[in-house]
């Protein structure tokens, strides 16, 4: 029950924590310019997101200038943060008309290919899954309005050039709509033409931080359920190892990890898998007269409590999220370990959090560069074995693919 309380109070305090009490039109530009210079100044990440930022510092001006009340405002300001189409930036409060989180409010996860919107990835156990969308199908129509116009509608408008990295980040945030609204999608599966009606998409919460059991003899399956930022999961993990028992391989499944967490949670199980202090990723705030890599650095890990030994296999997609990514290519550098799935979210970086000072809105956005060990963008990072699901059949096949790795 524990779990379930913890999350209850998050979305109740991000969908109702209040504004402060009403500001003049002078409070409200003055956070305006306040968020422009701290992406300007903060933003880890700008150089390639392709943004004019003095164009950013009119295009909502009057909208800032001529907000009617709070949540008016509050959608402002996500506006703004939307420029940036980066999922790991975001808004500490919102409103049930707000856009979803990425990935974690999405259950469908998709890509322009060629100008079409395919379906790569549908999340399991999702009603996207249960009303029968699979991997492959293309959109072609979301809420009656054909997916090129709908993007091109939505997409960020104060940008240098075109980036199709923008439009990928404006396809996945239509496609997970808002909390409140539902979505009409028209698709072409398997040659024939799909209607669906999904509800706002509301993530079901282990009452558990971790799940573990043994899949066959000899080989163990532990799941993070989402539970990075709980404090309670290390002692989860360790438990779920014991009562697994001596086995020869391990199977981490990390797929449940898009709301992140934190390196207090997240370090002490990458010890369990060390006899050393070793390297998990490599870190850069970009600044003045700084480059990379000269003035990047690692960080490290402590070895804590038995050595696990047995073999590692460690499952990502799509729903593996910042400190889920952030232990992926951990023990991929720690243990040389073999990672099976769909690349990752990409979510970009280390977020820091800037406090508007009149309205009390906290943004989080990227400060810091992640990198794997070996220098590569922890955004373009992608598993040993890379699945592509467009290609496959029903089933967990990422999974079915670990267990013959474990067999080896």
């Amino acid at each position: 029950m524990r779990r379930a309380a913890i999350f209850s109070f998050l979305a109740i305090s991000l969908a109702f924590g209040p504004i402060r009490a009403e500001m003049t039109p002078a409070d409200r530009l003055a956070d305006y310019d306040y968020l422009i210079d701290q992406i300007a100044s903060h933003y880890a990440y700008l150089p390639e997101r392709h943004l004019d930022l003095e164009k950013l510092r009119t295009l909502y001006r009057g909208a800032a200038e001529s907000a009617a009340g709070r949540n008016d405002f509050l959608h402002m300001i996500e506006k703004v943060v939307g420029e940036l189409h980066d999922p790991h930036a975001t808004l500490n409060r919102n409103t049930p008309s707000s856009p979803q989180l990425i990935p974690t409010g999405a259950e469908l996860w998709a890509e322009l290919q060629n100008g079409r919107a395919i379906i790569t990835e549908v999340r399991p156990g999702s009603p996207a899954e249960k009303a029968g969308i699979r991997a492959g199908a293309v959109l072609e129509n979301l809420n009656g309005i054909s997916i090129t116009e709908a993007v091109r509608a939505a997409a960020p408008k104060a940008l240098i050039e075109p980036d199709p990295d923008a439009d990928n980040a404006t396809l996945r945030v239509l496609l997970a709509g808002t909390h409140e609204g539902e979505r009409r999608l028209s698709l072409s599966q398997n040659g024939a033409r799909k209607e669906v009606t999904l509800a706002p998409y509301a993530p079901l919460q282990s009452q558990a931080p971790v799940t573990a059991r043994k899949l066959e003899h000899g080989i163990g399956y532990i799941r993070i359920e989402n539970s990075l930022g709980d404090t309670e999961t290390v002692a989860a993990f360790d438990a779920a190892v014991k009562k697994l028992g001596k086995i020869r391989a391990l199977i981490l499944d990390l797929r449940n990890t898009p709301s992140g967490g934190n390196t207090d949670v997240a370090e002490p199980i990458l010890g369990r898998f060390i006899a050393k202090p070793a390297a998990y990723q490599r870190v850069f705030e970009p600044g003045p007269g700084k480059s990379f890599p000269k003035d990047s650095w690692l960080k490290m890990v402590s070895p804590r409590g038995p050595r696990i030994t047995a073999k590692l296999v460690v499952l990502c997609d799509h729903w593996t999220g910042s400190m889920g990514e952030g232990m992926t290519i951990g023990l991929d550098a720690l243990r040389h370990a073999t990672s099976i799935g769909t690349p990752m979210a990409g979510l970009r970086g280390g977020t820091g959090p800037f406090t508007l000072p009149h309205s009390g809105i906290t943004v989080h956005f990227p400060i810091e560069r992640l990198y794997h060990v070996d220098g590569t963008p922890r955004e373009f990072w992608q598993p040993r074995i890379l699945i592509d699901l467009t290609t496959r059949g029903p089933g967990d096949v990422i999974l079915n693919r670990a267990l013959e790795e474990a067999r080896r």
